[in-house]
């Protein structure tokens, strides 16, 4: 059976048609990421966006997550500006766009009695996402209280408001999207999911991988507005918690952190 490692889980490729995701660290504050992720990818199917079906999900023997999913066929993206992963990425800023409008009426984290978000609105859960990481990063001489300090006006300050909230995936990233041999784009692994501005997804591809080609064709799928001050506040916000995941598997965060000091300093 071939199987692929990562930090959080482990990928068991058991036969053609079915891979199984086994959670190997549960963490505190998302101890049931991948039955989030179950219910999201539903949500993503029902809406018509190329996923995985879900075929099951359980806890094996010693109390890990198992979510048991098709198999897709294909290769993932590379981060290479070649014409096929610029057609590819616009494909996936298409799909997610239809995401948008998403019929609940709540944000932020998921919560698994309701699957509903636990904020009432965008800007309660970015505060909320702000304040999580206050004191570790003082205290780890990350971020400077001012500089947090700028970073909670401009989330009071901007017009931050939606109509609904949208499936935010988190982690839009070549490794994450696949073509399969008929040209058909998959996007898999959304145990990050919120619900929130889709427009965040943009600004996380954007701070890792840069204003490049293909950060600009999944602008043009998704048709949203990235001239938005709210745009630079979101990848501030999505660099907070890169830093922290760096930070807590010890992978040195020195650039992103100058990355970070450089947008806060542009706010205004």
């Amino acid at each position: 059976m071939k199987l692929r490692k990562g930090r959080l889980n482990v990928i068991e490729f058991v036969n053609e048609k079915i891979v199984r995701k086994i959670g190997v660290v549960q963490e505190k504050v998302r101890p049931y990421r991948l039955k989030v992720e179950a219910w999201a990818l539903s949500q993503a199917r029902s809406s018509s966006v190329n996923v995985p079906s879900v075929l099951d999900y359980y806890r094996d023997a010693n109390d890990r997550e198992v979510l048991v999913l098709e198999r897709i066929h294909g290769k993932h993206l590379s981060r290479y500006t070649s014409e096929e992963n610029v057609e590819c990425m616009f494909k996936v800023g298409y799909q997610m766009n239809l995401l948008n409008d998403m019929p609940f009426d709540s944000w932020g984290w998921i919560n698994l009695a309701s699957m509903t978000g636990i904020s009432k609105s965008w800007q309660s859960f970015l505060l909320l996402y702000v304040q999580t990481y206050h004191e570790l990063f003082v205290r780890n001489k990350i971020l400077e209280k001012t500089q947090l300090q700028k970073v909670y006006s401009a989330i009071d300050s901007i017009d931050l408001s939606l109509s609904r909230p949208s499936l935010v995936h988190r982690d839009l990233k070549p490794g994450n999207i696949i073509k399969d041999d008929n040209g058909k784009v998959w996007i898999v692994d959304w145990e990050n999911v919120i619900l929130g501005d889709p427009l965040y997804d943009i600004a996380i591809f954007g701070m890792r991988y840069g204003h490049g080609i293909l950060w600009r064709s999944l602008v043009r799928g998704y048709r949203l507005d990235v001239s938005s001050p709210k745009y630079a506040l979101y990848e501030i916000i999505g660099l907070l918690g890169m830093i922290d995941f760096y930070r807590g598997y010890q992978i040195n965060y020195s650039r992103r952190q100058k990355q970070l000091w450089k947008l806060i300093k542009r706010l205004s």
